[in-house]
């Protein structure tokens, strides 16, 4: 034990664990800043700007939302999309741009009607120009 000791001194060995330690902290800074880095340019992504037509019908009248970031369709006040339809859940589903596809999608928020897009139920789908997309009794047309 004294051999070891007389090889290691515990100041060394202090040392040693000091300059470990401030390595391991600023790879572990280095690891954040790229990854803040990478998420910011991620997201910088260009948007397809993109329309929604609500298609009269009924008591509603034809509307037009230009799309360029991510919305909400739904009854409820907050939502981009607005639809006042007792078929509509409040926040029904979400318009959202992938930068990894290239694309916009729509995305069911787990509604009780449903989200349609061409006459098919969909859980999350690509949108296409001319897609017609129907949530409770509105429809609405998507054009790129």
């Amino acid at each position: 034990m004294q051999a070891v000791a007389a090889l290691f001194p515990p100041e060394a060995i202090l040392l040693a664990l000091r300059i470990l330690i401030v390595v391991a902290l600023y790879s572990f800074l280095g690891l954040m800043l790229w990854m803040l880095v990478r998420e910011r340019q991620s997201s910088q992504a260009p948007v397809s700007p993109a329309r929604l037509i609500l298609l009269p019908a009924g008591n509603m009248p034809a509307s037009e939302h230009i799309l360029r970031s991510s919305v909400w369709i739904g009854r409820d006040p907050n939502c981009a999309v607005r639809v006042g339809d007792e078929y509509t859940s409040a926040r029904h589903a979400r318009l959202a741009w992938d930068p990894a596809t290239s694309a916009w999608w729509i995305e069911d928020n787990a509604s009780r009607n449903g989200t349609w897009v061409n006459e098919a139920r969909v859980i999350r789908c690509a949108l296409g120009a001319g897609d017609i997309i129907r949530v409770g009794e509105a429809r609405f047309r998507f054009e790129t």
